[in-house]
C-alpha cells in the first residue's frame, strides 16, 4: 500500500498545474486578449501573472493591517523591527 501511495505522489505532485475554465464577458475577453498580445504572452500567462499580483497585494495589505494593529496596541507592544526581514521574505514566497 505504501508503494502505491508513493507512486501516486510521484505522478501527481502537489504543485502540478490545474486546469480552470472561466467565463468572461466578451469585452473583458477582448481586452485581455489585446493586453496579452501587447505583452507578448499567452492569455494563460496573463491570468497567472494577474492572480500572482492580486495575491501579492493581498499579502501586503494583510501585513500592513497586522502591523497597524500592533502599532495601535501601544508603544510597549509595537517593537516590530526585529520581524521585518522575516515579513519581507514571506512576501517573496509564491
Amino acid at each position: 500500500m505504501v508503494d502505491i501511495i508513493n507512486q501516486w505522489h510521484t505522478l501527481h505532485p502537489m504543485n502540478a498545474a490545474k486546469t480552470l475554465t472561466i467565463r468572461l464577458p466578451l469585452g473583458v475577453y477582448q481586452r485581455a486578449a489585446q493586453l496579452a498580445e501587447v505583452r507578448g504572452q499567452s492569455l494563460n500567462r496573463l491570468f497567472q501573472d494577474g492572480l500572482q499580483l492580486l495575491d501579492a497585494q493581498e499579502r501586503e495589505k494583510r501585513l500592513f493591517d497586522d502591523f497597524s494593529a500592533i502599532a495601535d496596541a501601544g508603544s510597549d507592544e509595537s517593537d516590530v523591527a526585529f520581524a521585518l526581514p522575516a515579513q519581507t521574505e514571506a512576501l517573496r514566497e509564491p
